[in-house]
């Protein structure tokens, strides 16, 4: 259980990280193609996030044919993006991984 929670905890710091970084600081070359992420439509919803944020350097910025896309969301609501994407982490990691 400590791994898992450990585990969590490293992936909220690296979202979190990611989701504050400025675009100008970015590596181009390490940008995720959305064309190589591949993400198993029968899984959950909270597998299917799991599985993106895995697959992906920076979840909040991807190239779409060639076009680097910085994706934003806004904090006017109960439910924003980070709470979404936290939520399906916590549920995953301590419930099946």
């Amino acid at each position: 259980m400590i791994k898992r929670v450990n585990k969590l905890e490293e992936l909220e710091k690296r979202v979190m990280a990611c989701q504050n970084t400025d675009i100008e600081n970015i590596d181009i070359e390490n940008i995720t193609d959305i064309k190589n992420i591949k993400i198993d439509r029968n899984k959950t919803s909270m597998e299917r996030i799991l599985a993106f944020l895995r697959s992906t350097s920076n979840p909040y910025v991807i190239k779409v044919n060639e076009t680097i896309v910085k994706m934003e969301f806004t904090n006017n609501s109960k439910l924003n993006a980070s709470t979404c994407i936290n939520n399906a982490m916590k549920n995953l990691y301590l419930n099946n991984c």
